[in-house]
């Protein structure tokens, strides 16, 4: 059988020779149907989990990170490259064979919604994910965070009792613990729950980092924690590390008999649930490339986050034969969901701007001894030389010189103007965020020549490529908005003087001369109501 076995692993391993690309994995669960299939399977994992260049934490990991450092790249509790195995036990204490029977795990993905990074995200998907340790197919924590199934293929002894543990492999973090489950039935709700399941939380998408899922056999029916252990599930403020070792050891366990695992990817759920991490510069950065803003660089990674909040001050106002009333509007900007708003819902400068580093710890990560440029511009105007391009769109706001990631402590170099879109026309405005090498000393008409030109100083064709290159500005970030011409538009434009029949045209009521016998009637009724109830009144007294 052994023979057998060797061959059926090395045939696939010639893929020069022999096409196995639409080979089932050697875990699938038709493979394992037979002694045989299920014989090569165990022997993968044992040889996979003494692998040393199968996970990120391995042989590869020096290549990839040559000077370790706190970065979202390069976070590793243990530098050196190790197995699977050995990142979990002892170095060299764990033996492959006790690794007998097959775990079977299957990942339950629920429908549901979730916020994250400034967003809401709705799921319809109902779906159950069956690991396969060999061939898997990355999960993301919203897909794993709502819990799990497992079986055993073959328990030699169904009279013991087991724990199952589960467990972060690249961060050594706790994902739950299982205790007494009986081999008869195996079922883990008929076992007792010391730390109960809870998905992964992981923050990269490359390279992809395994939970694993270990069972071992006890010595004992109905087996309780010793003290140390019994402290530590008790404990609220314990760190999550976890030494399976020790544990296995004090209470006495024999194995991992059986073993499975998942490779996690993340999505924006993990801000949901830790909400000192940010990685949400990652999604807004996949956000950009699907919209693929303009003056933003491909070959530049976003690595901080410009949460902009708006506050506008309701009014009324006529114009183009209407008459008008806006409420107060309160709105963060979605650059995820590329939302779309009201000029008027952005007319007035925002109330506020928070800057936050990508961090992954709850230590505070500042911006001390840095400054900062933000520049928001409307590269979506028309074609035309007079009124702009995409290499020189409309500035509409330029702050430089930003002290500790605060904007509103910075130098303002040109006013903020918000959106003002033709009719008929959606715009998406961008907010550009560059770290600045040195003090900047802006003159507004070094890369406006049209404001100075035209004389009109808060709508300047900008320069933007010349700004960042002569400046120096290394690109951090961005977030964005849609705006679609609303009544407040035309207004602002009449009251600025542009002609009322260019600006009006498209507004539904519009006439020139406005009709008056709307409002004729209505004032000629009123009159008649106040004389009704005058007559009234004057009768009332007289008898």
């Amino acid at each position: 059988m052994e023979l057998r076995i060797t061959a059926l692993v090395v045939i696939c391993m010639l893929s020069y020779y022999v096409d196995c690309g639409n080979a089932q994995s050697v875990c699938s669960s038709e493979s394992r149907e037979s002694e045989d299939g299920l014989a090569a399977c165990l022997q993968s994992i044992r040889d996979t989990m003494v692998n040393e260049s199968a996970f990120w934490f391995g042989t590869d990991y020096p290549a990839n990170c040559p000077v370790p450092e706190y970065t979202i790249e390069c976070v590793n509790l243990d530098p050196t490259p190790v197995s699977m195995a050995d990142r979990l036990f002892f170095k060299g204490t764990f033996d492959v064979l006790t690794i007998e029977h097959y775990m079977d795990v299957t990942i339950h993905e629920k429908p549901g919604t979730y916020e994250g990074c400034g967003h809401i995200y709705t799921s319809d998907i109902e779906e159950d994910h069956r690991l396969d340790p060999i061939d898997p197919d990355p999960l993301t924590p919203w897909q794993t965070s709502h819990g799990f199934s497992a079986s055993v293929q073959g328990l030699a002894d169904t009279s013991a009792h087991y724990t199952l543990v589960i467990q972060d492999v690249g961060f050594i973090f706790l994902h739950g613990v299982y205790i007494n489950i009986p081999g008869d039935s195996f079922d883990i709700a008929n076992g007792e729950a010391i730390d109960a399941y809870h998905g992964p939380l992981y923050y990269r998408n490359d390279p992809q980092n395994p939970y694993i899922f270990m069972l071992f056999r006890q010595n004992q029916t109905n087996m309780e924690l010793t003290q140390y252990w019994t402290d530590y599930f008790n404990d609220p403020s314990g760190s999550g590390f976890f030494n399976i070792s020790d544990f296995a050891a004090d209470q006495n366990l024999q194995g991992p008999v059986a073993i499975n695992w998942l490779m996690s990817i993340t999505d924006p759920y993990i801000s949901e649930k830790q909400p000192f991490v940010n990685i949400c510069p990652l999604f807004v950065e996949e956000a950009e490339r699907e919209v693929d803003l303009y003056h933003v660089p491909n070959d530049i990674p976003f690595t901080v986050s410009v949460n902009i909040d708006y506050f506008s001050v309701g009014m009324n106002f006529s114009t183009c034969c209407n008459d008008y009333s806006y409420e107060n509007a309160t709105y963060s900007l979605d650059p995820i969901g590329d939302g779309t708003v009201t000029p008027f819902d952005n007319k007035d400068q925002p109330i506020s701007i928070t800057l936050l580093k990508m961090k992954l710890t709850p230590l505070p990560i500042d911006f001390r001894g840095e400054l900062y440029t933000l520049l928001m511009i409307d590269p979506d105007i028309s074609n035309n030389p007079g009124t702009g391009t995409r290499e020189k769109p409309l500035a509409h706001w330029l702050v430089t010189n930003i002290p500790n990631g605060r904007v509103d402590q910075g130098d303002i170099v040109l006013s903020y103007r918000g959106s003002m879109p033709p009719s008929g026309e959606t715009h998406r405005y961008q907010f550009l965020l560059y770290e600045q090498e040195n003090l900047l000393d802006i003159d507004p008409y070094d890369y406006t020549p049209d404001c100075q030109n035209q004389g009109i100083p808060d709508r300047c064709l900008f320069e933007v490529q010349r700004f960042v290159s002569e400046n120096q500005l290394q690109f951090l970030g961005a977030t964005w908005y849609n705006a679609t011409s609303d009544a407040y538009v035309a207004y602002t434009k009449v009251e600025q003087g542009e002609p009322k029949e260019e600006v009006c045209a498209l507004i539904p009521g519009y006439e020139n001369p406005c009709p008056t016998s709307k409002g004729t009637s209505q004032h000629f009724t009123r009159i008649v109501m106040e004389m009704v109830v005058f007559v009234l009144f004057v009768f009332v007294i007289v008898t």
